[in-house]
């Protein structure tokens, strides 16, 4: 039951992210996506998931 309460409380929180987004007007990439899935089973967390998105778009602006 933990397991599952946990990763209901993950996709509320990604469900929130994606809400705000809209709001923006913006739309999550796949990679971004493929993330919040990850996220969403627990095998990454929020902290790594800001942390690869950071590189991947510092890298993209030094390329």
């Amino acid at each position: 039951m933990k397991n599952n309460q946990t990763t209901l409380n993950r996709k509320d929180i990604v469900d929130n992210a994606l809400g705000s987004l809209r709001v923006e007007g913006m739309k999550p990439s796949n990679e971004l996506m493929k993330d919040f899935d990850a996220f969403i089973g627990g095998s990454k967390t929020i902290d790594q998931i800001i942390a690869e998105t950071k590189e991947r778009y510092v890298s993209l602006r030094r390329g």
